[in-house]
């Protein structure tokens, strides 16, 4: 089989709700190993809560959701602890620890997960900025480093532990458009060379046709339409074709709680 056939992660009819409203509706999907995956809507659309189910952070109310092939529904805690080494996590403000440097950030899962000497874990965790363009500010700390730059730290650190899969929250959120377009071209460039498996959530439309190899359109918890970018471009889904334009006037409702703000984020 193909490895670009492969399945790394699957989804079949996953509910989840909380405080009775219902999040994710019946969602069922495939990823395949080494794709990039992008999944976009409007806030409250369910996209994070997507997120945290496919990296176990929380369980669905009903489906199943299969990792490599291995169901993590009812999974043992110490079962899905030893599943996560395979992932990598970005998060949307990069969550690096003001207190340690740059190098004592990406040495933290290295720590946490392997029995590696230090020599052996400070030479990974050089090769790892290195390999996103850091090398050299091993000794910094995050506030000495600017937003895009604080992102590829975060990126090495999700890297560290050669994962297979890395999920991104909102990757370029608060970069100006350049260090975005850098930003993704990096995220594309990993993917490549490492080939990870990447799920991005991300408002950034320029994102969504730069990097994607598949697009999902979540609305209101339900998934709408999954096709290549340029499926997307031309879809005939007006839920779909309001969002990509941005246009205040169709059948998403923008004034409704989550989604006004969204549009006006947008970066086109």
């Amino acid at each position: 089989m193909n490895e670009k056939n492969q399945v790394m992660i699957s989804l079949k009819n996953v509910v989840k709700t909380f405080d009775g409203r219902l999040i994710t509706d019946d969602i069922s999907l495939d990823i395949y190993r080494g794709e990039i995956f992008v999944v976009m809507g409007c806030s409250g659309s369910g996209k994070s809560t997507l997120l945290r189910l496919m990296n176990g952070s929380i369980q669905p109310d009903s489906g199943d959701i299969y990792i490599k092939g291995k169901n993590i529904i009812g999974m043992s805690q110490n079962e899905l602890d030893e599943l996560r080494k395979s992932f990598g996590m970005c998060f949307q403000y990069s969550a690096l620890l003001d207190s340690l440097t740059v190098e004592e950030n990406i040495l933290l899962p290295l720590k946490e997960h392997t029995n590696m000497s230090q020599d052996i874990m400070n030479i990974i965790a050089r090769m790892k900025l290195s390999l996103v363009g850091m090398g050299g500010f091993e000794n910094y700390f995050p506030a000495e480093l600017s937003g895009g730059m604080r992102k590829r730290v975060a990126l090495a650190r999700a890297i560290a532990l050669d994962p297979e899969i890395i999920f991104y929250d909102e990757p370029t959120s608060g970069l100006d458009p350049v260090v975005g377009a850098a930003t993704d071209a990096l995220i594309k460039d990993l993917s490549d060379k490492l080939k990870i498996t990447s799920i991005v959530i991300t408002h950034n439309m320029q994102s969504v046709f730069k990097i994607a190899d598949r697009v999902a359109m979540l609305y209101d918890g339900k998934l709408i339409e999954v096709g290549t970018p340029e499926e997307i471009r031309n879809s005939s889904n007006e839920y779909v074709r309001q969002f990509i334009s941005g246009d205040s006037q169709g059948p998403i409702n923008t004034a409704s709680p989550g989604t006004q703000m969204d549009f006006f984020k947008k970066v086109f």
